[in-house]
């Protein structure tokens, strides 16, 4: 009795049959490439079939293992089999995943992004309508708190999408908040507002009562939205600012949830130099400006507890640790867009404050074509998704692309509203919590379920 073992991407058998002198036949296919045009591959020393005169019990080992292999997982083997990417690692260990502009789903499968309620839309006479959503956050329960910019005030809603109660308000005092950045809630349930500006963070418990205050080193200056707060690993992250050889740096200075010092370290940095307008004053000040079309770079927490990064203009991904050590680099085919006359137009008007006072603007140094993706957010599974700049109307802030935690692009997928993604989406468990906007440009917060065919 020979042990023979059968290989695929997503199948290791190992089968105990009895065999003569015909051997089971070894497949290996690879999910990382095109299949092969022989679909077999076997030892020319191994026939599948026999002279009339063989026995037929030498076939049907054969046979058995060709259905065991086949029969295994199919439905995944065969999508694996139609993704027409490369993947490679380097000498430094970083994997590259290069993605045709072909998606990995069939015309029939997919995600579709189901909305399920509004929260902040109700008519009532007691309804919260939202001034302006500085930040939000959802606990493990599914009760959503929102930071409203302009109450200063923070309103929680059960899952039910019904207003529980709203906590703080504006003012200078214990348990009131003066430009407060963010809110974010502790695995305990615990509310911690931040205020940039007054370097300060404010913990208040789950039904809002003041608890203490903690000294942040950001004193004076604001950032929108804040780039800090719980990461997937529950660690708090809040952006400090340093001061060493007249140099200022921005940080991230992490704690854990009882606020215990764990490390400082460097925000990511664009690997690609800005490009700007500038001009000298006659006293020796600058100003400058950057020039528009060139594309952005954009960073967000990852599952791992590292950081995945966007370069737009090349639409290319990163996931690098806290140290800059890249680990996984995904780009994706694509043709850039045109930049439009109406596109000038725009950017025309946004650079008058520039030129008005003094600056001088060079169009022949601002790029013909523009970047096809604007931002991106990844979710609990490890999935990114990367918002496509709108070509149609239809399209405003609503078609992503998205991306396997592999780095397979799988396919577009489009929400039936507009998503905005200056403020983190949020997906716990196939629900995706966001923010958008009525009818009347009224913030509101949205929660939809993610539909997985």
């Amino acid at each position: 009795m020979h042990l023979q073992t059968v290989t695929n991407a997503k199948c290791h058998l190992a089968l105990a049959l009895p065999f003569s002198t015909t051997s089971c036949v070894i497949i290996r296919r690879h999910s990382r490439s095109r299949p092969s045009t022989t679909p077999i591959a076997m030892s020319s020393t191994t026939p599948i079939a026999t002279q009339s005169t063989a026995p037929i019990a030498t076939v049907l080992p054969v046979l058995t293992c060709l259905l065991l292999v086949f029969g295994c997982d199919s439905a995944r083997f065969d999508a694996s089999d139609r993704w027409s990417g490369t993947i490679d690692t380097l000498s430094s260990g970083e994997i590259v995943v290069r993605n045709a502009d072909e998606p990995l789903w069939a015309p029939d499968e997919g995600w579709q992004i189901v909305e399920e309620m509004r929260f902040g839309s109700d008519t009532d006479d007691d309804a919260i309508l939202f001034g302006s959503i500085r930040s939000f956050d959802v606990d493990a329960q599914g009760r959503v708190y929102a930071l409203d910019d302009q109450s200063q005030e923070i309103h929680i809603f059960d899952p039910d999408g019904v207003w529980v109660r709203t906590v703080g308000k504006r003012g200078p005092g214990p348990g009131e908040f003066e430009g407060a950045a963010a809110v974010d809630v502790s695995r305990t349930g615990e509310i911690w507002v931040m205020e940039m500006q007054k370097g300060q963070l404010s913990i208040l418990d789950s039904t809002g009562n003041y608890q203490r205050t903690e000294q942040i080193n950001s004193t004076g200056w604001d950032y929108w939205p804040y780039p800090g707060g719980f990461d997937q690993l529950g660690r708090y992250n809040a952006f400090v600012l340093s001061f060493e050889d007249e140099n200022t740096s921005r940080l991230l200075a992490r704690f854990n949830q009882s606020f215990v010092p764990l490390d400082t370290i460097a925000l990511p940095v664009s690997p690609v130099k800005t490009e700007r307008f500038e001009v000298v004053n006659e006293d020796g000040g600058s100003m400058s400006t950057n020039i528009p079309f060139q594309g952005s770079f954009n960073w967000r927490f990852s599952s791992s507890g590292n950081f995945w990064t966007l370069l737009t203009k090349s639409y290319e991904l990163a996931e690098i640790t806290a140290d800059g050590k890249v680990l996984r680099r995904i780009t994706k085919e694509f043709e850039p867009l045109p930049v439009t006359s109406a596109d000038m137009k725009a950017a025309r008007e946004r650079l008058t404050w520039f030129t008005n006072q003094g600056g001088k603007v060079d169009e022949s140094r601002i790029p013909r074509t523009k970047p096809v993706v604007s931002s991106f957010f990844s979710d609990d599974e490890g999935n990114l998704w990367v918002r496509r700049v709108e070509t149609t109307p239809e399209d405003e802030e609503s078609l992503f692309d998205v991306f396997g935690a592999e780095g397979h692009f799988l396919g577009e997928v489009r929400f039936p509203f507009s998503l905005r993604t200056n403020l983190e989406p949020i997906v716990r468990d196939g629900l995706l919590y966001g923010t958008t906007t009525d009818d009347l440009g009224a913030d509101l917060i949205v929660r939809a379920r993610i539909v997985k065919f």
